[in-house]
């Protein structure tokens, strides 16, 4: 017996770039993501919402760090810092992937 031969690259980035497309539309068809697809309000929430969480979160992480090792207020000043760039980010990231799949329809 002879071992199959294993795709070339050509067809597994075909076939990975495929099973993306079918994941991210898999995930806008759920039911709570319907508005967010088709209204601009929708839209406008998750980007809001995408930089006040990373910004909580990461601002939540200094608070803590700052209190258990008495460095008030250096490091919570650091973690929102560092929350602005990762919600810029992610705004960034949801911002193009909403445009391609606007452009898509």
């Amino acid at each position: 017996m002879t071992k199959p031969e294993p795709p070339s690259k050509e067809e597994f980035r075909a076939r990975l770039k495929k099973a993306q497309q079918q994941q991210e539309q898999a995930s806008w068809n759920r039911s709570e993501l319907k508005v967010e697809q088709n209204s601009s309000a929708g839209r406008a929430w998750r980007l809001s919402v995408e930089m006040v969480a990373a910004l909580l979160v990461c601002g939540w992480v200094g608070w803590l760090l700052d209190k258990w090792l008495d460095t008030k207020p250096w490091l919570m000043l650091v973690f929102l810092i560092v929350g602005a760039v990762v919600g810029l980010y992610n705004v960034i990231k949801v911002g193009k992937r909403m445009n391609d799949s606007a452009n898509e329809d």
